[in-house]
């Protein structure tokens, strides 16, 4: 059996069990105002309405946490599409879809730490005043395609401090090649680079080159 009370201070009905009052001597905390106190001295007759603006009250905040369940789960799935892809790809497809339908893409792997570049040299274009060529090779060794890395290349002088810095896109290396920038770069695969830099008078006498995302 439910009975209802009356704060005495903001006047808010509300249901209680007869287990609640023993449990605390009697006592209640409004939950609309947080005033204490003893639920038997303001009991009112229970009404239907009452009741039943208890129960909707309670499944409006039920519904309410699970809707918010549920959009973190959307939220978590969104931005890990790719990492989900990558794991399991029997949900690939139904990604993919999922994808299409919002305007969105499914984004390759970029772990830049299973990205090796090797075989770098720079080399004096002899046939171009004031320009070097920077050539290497950026192997993928992951278990599985990533998207193509960005490069960042300094040029240093004789004290290796850098005098030129440039960020090197796939855009800008993948450009007269077969290759797709949506397919990625393979696993285990590897792709040469080859790029004309203008130096002008500047005194270049090394590099660094790394791979980033």
């Amino acid at each position: 059996m439910s009975l209802v009370t009356k704060c005495p201070s903001c006047y808010t009905s509300f249901i209680v069990r007869p287990e609640q009052l023993t449990a605390h001597e009697g006592k209640v905390r409004c939950g609309q105002c947080q005033h204490v106190f003893m639920a038997n001295d303001h009991l009112i007759e229970p009404s239907t309405t009452v009741s039943l603006s208890g129960s909707k009250s309670i499944q409006k905040r039920s519904w309410a946490r699970y809707a918010l369940i549920i959009l973190a789960l959307l939220q978590l799935v969104f931005f890990t599409r790719g990492e989900i892809a990558r794991t399991w790809p029997a949900f690939k497809p139904a990604l993919s879809s999922a994808c299409h339908l919002v305007g969105c893409h499914l984004p390759l792997p970029q772990h830049a730490e299973l990205i090796a570049i090797d075989d770098t040299e720079l080399v004096k274009d002899e046939s171009h005043e004031g320009v070097v060529k920077f050539n290497c090779q950026i192997i993928n060794n992951a278990p599985y395609a990533q998207s193509y890395p960005a490069i960042e290349l300094a040029l240093t002088d004789s004290q290796d401090i850098a005098i030129v810095r440039r960020k090197i896109t796939p855009k800008d290396y993948l450009s007269g090649s077969n290759a797709k920038p949506e397919d990625g770069l393979a696993a285990g695969d590897e792709i040469h680079v080859t790029l004309n830099i203008k130096t002008a008078d500047l005194p270049v006498s090394g590099f660094r080159a790394f791979v980033v995302y």
